[in-house]
């Protein structure tokens, strides 16, 4: 039978083995819809009489449910379909904005439930306890041992651990304990990353059951300045202290418009939602009127406006230079575009690719698709509630409570 690897910190116990296959046996089970006891057993390696009793254990708890598939004048024994009930559990994505704080309970399929929106705040503490408040409004009310969990969105470079923003210059945090601001006096765990990888992570987690998976690809997130999550091999590409792809700050023109980074010509500067606002009223001769969203300016460019239209094209020729280096960098299978950029992907998508043709050669360009998010505006949240779901899923530890420091490999037994 085959081996499966897990993460611990230490030996696995036989508590820890029988959740190591109850969460394998689970994991199959969502990423095959449908799926019978046979076909559990060929997919994880365990015997028939292991997944009865895991799958009967489950049944117990009330996580899967089962029901006949076959046609009534089948001879023998009717197959049964497995499911998930996506309400057992639900878990908390909160997505932190120059806009403010989105926060939401998802099932565990990330279909979002519930949400609550808190407005910006430039005072951090002022904001923070804002959304530890809208937190409780939304916890509070939930039976005991149904919340798995928390997880955040932050921008800019972070203390995953901790929930610390190091830094994040658009929003003007340095050395802000986001963390502990939000946790306070909350007793369920919280799980911190990065908003643009977070946002990788709900493409991947969510096309496990599709035809063609997401393993190799970079997802762009476009609020509150420009992120680039990417995925290698299936994994979040971290780096050496977990501030890899950092692309939006990669040098388009080197002698262009300063970043908040403190270097001049980031790709931010010319392919972000603040980047297409701010054209759109230099353009327009509102550079000193009231603030226009990206969101406005798609929906001008909709309605025939042809300054809006005409920033929208300009702003793809920047977004298609940038697209280059990605894929002369990581080779994707794809590349997922939210926020602005899903919602106007028809205006611009012709633009994007005339640049990325004429730019890259032909051959690294075999099978790549660019399409916008399932999630659009909501990329960053459902990953902030994935970042839980993870956990749930494919965990034999279900609370996380380390860093894990070595693998270990254990035969898919009950």
């Amino acid at each position: 039978m085959p081996a499966v690897t897990f993460t611990t910190t230490g030996a696995l116990g036989k508590s820890a083995l029988r959740q190591a296959n109850e969460r394998l046996v689970l994991n199959a089970i969502r990423q095959n819809a449908g799926v019978s006891r046979a076909d559990i057993g060929r997919i994880t390696g365990l015997s028939p009489s292991s997944v009865t009793f895991i799958v009967k254990r489950l049944k117990c708890d009330k996580l899967v449910g089962e029901e006949k598939t076959a046609a009534p004048s089948q001879v023998g024994r009717q197959p049964t379909a497995l499911y998930i009930h996506q309400d057992a559990h639900v878990a908390l994505g909160i997505d932190l904005t120059l806009a403010g704080a989105q926060i939401a309970l998802t099932d565990l399929g990330a279909k979002i439930l519930k949400r609550k929106t808190v407005p910006w705040h430039a005072n951090s503490d002022a904001f923070f306890h804002k959304v530890n408040v809208a937190i409780r409004s939304l916890t509070d009310p939930l039976p005991s041992g149904q919340l798995l969990g928390a997880g955040v969105a932050i921008p800019g470079f972070i203390d995953r651990a901790s929930g610390r923003v190091i830094a994040a210059e658009n929003f003007n945090w340095f050395d802000v304990d986001a963390g502990r601001l939000l946790r306070r006096d909350l007793t369920f765990p919280f799980w911190f990353e990065n908003t643009a990888k977070l946002s990788a992570l709900a493409e991947m987690w969510t096309s496990d059951s599709d035809p063609r998976p997401l393993r190799d690809f970079v997802s762009i997130t476009a609020h509150s300045g420009l992120g680039t999550g990417v995925i290698v091999n299936g994994q979040i590409l971290q780096g050496a202290i977990s501030a890899a792809s950092e692309f939006g700050h990669i040098i388009l023109y080197p002698d262009g418009r300063r970043c908040q980074c403190g270097n001049t010509g980031c790709w931010e500067q010319y392919a972000s939602d603040l980047a297409l606002s701010r054209l759109y009223r230099e353009a327009s001769g509102d550079a000193k009127g009231a603030e226009t969203e990206a969101s406005d300016v798609v929906k001008r460019a909709r309605a025939g406006d042809k300054i809006a239209l005409q920033v929208l094209h300009e702003t793809a020729h920047n977004v298609g230079l940038g697209f280059v280096s990605l894929i002369m960098a990581f080779n994707p299978e794809a590349i997922v575009v939210g926020d602005y950029l899903a919602e106007a992907w028809d205006l611009m998508e012709g633009p994007v690719w005339s640049i990325v043709r004429s730019r890259a050669p032909a051959y690294f360009l075999t099978g790549l698709r660019i399409v916008p998010s399932r999630y659009k505006a909501d990329m960053a949240l459902v990953g902030a509630a994935a970042l839980v779901l993870t956990r749930f899923f494919q965990s034999f530890d279900n609370d996380s409570r380390a860093v894990p420091s070595k693998s270990v490999s254990i035969l898919a037994s009950a």
